[in-house]
């Protein structure tokens, strides 16, 4: 069961902003812990939308920038120390988030996050599959704040 729930967990988050940096779910006790307990803010996720769409612009013209986000995606993410190795490999990415005032743990973690609490957050039966990953003030988050979320590109299909 916590290999589909993974699973589902992975797709979710591959629909989130650039896909380079929408992790799998989680494989372990301690990245079950870190994704638990990251705490959600509506100022992080506008934060991590702005930087995500200034990183999708300047990708839009230069070949440099395009290489690195698909160099990024093919990187092992199978824990969330992979993902925010990810950010150390990749300072120029990581300078998109960084200038949004967000710290590699929170690029790291907000995608996903986010669309799982979110998901679960619609379903009650997806949210009892879920508690041990999804907090639960995670899913208050989003249920106080759908409206404006589902408005955002993070929770479009691909790439912005």
């Amino acid at each position: 069961m916590k290999h589909h729930l993974h699973s589902l967990l992975a797709a979710l988050a591959m629909m989130a902003g650039t896909c380079a940096f929408a992790a799998p779910a989680p494989d372990s006790p301690a990245d079950d812990t870190a994704v638990h307990d990251y705490v959600l803010t509506m100022d992080k996720v506008k934060a991590y939308e702005a930087a995500d769409a200034d990183l999708q612009a300047a990708a839009r013209s230069s070949n440099a920038l395009r290489g690195e986000i698909r160099q990024m995606a093919h990187e092992p993410d199978a824990t969330s120390a992979d993902l925010i190795a990810k950010f150390d490999k990749h300072p120029e990415i990581f300078a998109f988030y960084s200038k949004q005032g967000l710290s590699k743990v929170d690029a790291a973690l907000i995608p996903v996050t986010l669309l799982p609490a979110c998901s679960a957050a619609q379903s009650p039966e997806l949210a009892a599959g879920m508690s041990g990953l999804v907090a639960p003030q995670q899913v208050d988050f989003c249920k106080a704040n759908m409206s404006e979320l589902q408005s955002m590109p993070i929770f479009s299909a691909g790439p912005n």
